[in-house]
């Protein structure tokens, strides 16, 4: 009986990590740039973009440890961070990617590479 309660214990503990991660996904792009609580400069890149390469679908930012490149997966969400300017932040694409642009990327922790699992872009 004891292993029971053991095992609920852990699933119910299991299931409460999950779903604050699925809020936490579900919310990120409402968030402006480096004010994500437990996220922002923790486990994501706070950066300027260096250049974008439209057909490799890569991009390459400069940031306090120096340039670093990203693939851009078909996945790879990307937001547009309109907070300055008072507005509500957007879906964004890879023609929003401009070199000079301040971006915070999470990258994708299970990729083997470094695969941008989302860019908040600033306008």
């Amino acid at each position: 009986m004891s292993n029971y309660y053991l095992a609920l214990v852990i699933v119910v503990v299991a299931l409460a990590g999950v779903s604050e991660a699925f809020g936490q996904q579900a919310t990120e792009m409402y968030i402006p740039i480096g004010q994500s609580p437990g996220v922002s400069g923790k486990s994501t890149l706070l950066a300027t973009i260096e250049s974008v390469d439209p057909g490799k679908r890569t991009l390459t930012v400069s940031g306090p440890a120096g340039s670093r490149k990203f693939q851009l997966a078909d996945r790879t969400l990307i937001w547009i961070d309109r907070s300055a300017q008072k507005q509500r932040n957007q879906t964004g694409t890879l023609a929003d990617l401009q070199r000079g642009r301040k971006v915070e990327i999470k990258p994708d922790e299970g990729a083997g590479q470094a695969v941008a699992k989302w860019i908040k872009v600033q306008l």
